[in-house]
């Protein structure tokens, strides 16, 4: 049988005419050494294909060099487009990502904690998809953890999230300016649904119900009432979900101008569904989604959406959880990215 001979330390260091103190040094970021013979040392590193031993460096250090994301599955693509990010700033800074999946319809983050364990990171960025039910004490755990998503933690813990109430009420407000005057919003939160000012106002928590509120924030700025006839609830926010809702829109038999989505996902879906009824995209009816997911580029029509920066917030939270692996014990961190509005062809929203 044919086998491949594991490039060693030793073996670079032949290569490059240094002695393994010297490879190892260049390898960890340590030490001090000319720039040439740092940057002969990687070339060899490249060349010869070396890779470091994660298993030896564990036993001998008590790291891995790994991060971990425990997020809900891929059938959403912002999942996927926050993996890619996440992965990206961590290799920049010398790590490597491992991912464990929840399903929307199961216990969501706390059925993943014991398989943390197991798979051996240095810290972990944790997603939240609902709110914590035993007031954050999923987030006390013996390694470092950083939150995102749209849940504010109970316990002081670093946490990164995006202006989801902010950013969706500004491309409302676009909308209006522009003329529309019917716009519906597709993926409400049914318990809050019809709520009135005050207590959505009070709203701090979740993505859906953060959203609503900067929709119907969108009408109040202007002295309009919400119309919630056009405001149509769902559970989930992947793509059928969207079509589903825009299938209710349709048979309520009411006219409408314009469509804001909770997410790019939804905005994909209710698409599909509207133009399957003879709808045009923006003629008929204008959509806007939220994510500014790969997908929504190369759509038919290309879907105008709000991208809320996953490069920068993916970059908060990997920096942060770095940091508290490398010992910062300061108090908890709370990092909000900004957003824009990105104008494709289902909207004419300038």
């Amino acid at each position: 049988m044919f086998t491949t001979k594991r490039i060693t330390i030793k073996d670079v260091a032949k290569d490059a005419g240094v002695s393994i103190k010297t490879v190892s040094n260049v390898i960890n970021e340590s030490g001090s050494m000319r720039e040439s013979t740092r940057q002969r040392v990687l070339d060899s590193i490249q060349k010869m294909g070396y890779v470091v031993n994660m298993s030896a460096r564990s036993l001998k250090t008590g790291t891995t060099g790994l991060l971990g994301l425990a997020i809900f599955d891929f059938t959403q693509p912002f999942a996927s487009d926050l993996a890619d990010a996440v992965i990206d700033v961590a290799r920049q800074q010398g790590y490597g990502v491992i991912i464990d999946t929840y399903g929307f319809n199961g216990e969501g983050l706390s059925s993943v904690i014991d398989d943390t364990y197991r798979l051996g990171a240095d810290g972990w960025i944790y997603f939240a998809d609902r709110p914590f039910s035993r007031k954050g004490k999923e987030l006390e755990q013996s390694y470092p953890v950083v939150l995102t998503g749209d849940y504010e933690p109970f316990s002081e813990t670093d946490f990164v999230t995006m202006p989801n109430s902010e950013a969706i009420e500004a491309a409302t407000t676009k909308l209006l300016d522009g003329g529309a005057k019917k716009i519906a919003l597709l993926g409400a939160p049914t318990e809050i649904v019809g709520s009135d000012r005050a207590s959505l106002e009070a709203v701090t928590n979740g993505t859906q119900e953060l959203r609503m509120l900067g929709f119907a924030r969108a009408f109040w700025n202007r002295g309009e009432r919400v119309d919630w006839n056009y405001v149509i609830p769902s559970v989930g926010m992947i793509r059928k979900d969207g079509a589903a809702a825009a299938e209710r829109l349709l048979s309520l038999g009411s006219a409408f101008d314009a469509v804001v989505c909770m997410n790019d996902a939804m905005a994909l879906g209710a698409t599909y569904a509207l133009q399957r009824h003879g709808l045009r995209i923006p003629e008929d009816v204008q959509v806007v989604g939220f994510d500014n997911v790969s997908e929504g580029e190369y759509s038919t029509p290309a879907l105008s959406t709000i991208d809320p920066y996953i490069h920068d917030y993916a970059r908060a939270a990997v920096t942060m959880l770095i940091e508290r692996i490398d010992g910062y014990h300061g108090p908890a961190r709370r990092y909000v990215t900004d957003y824009s509005i990105v104008e494709r062809e289902s909207s004419h929203l300038s």
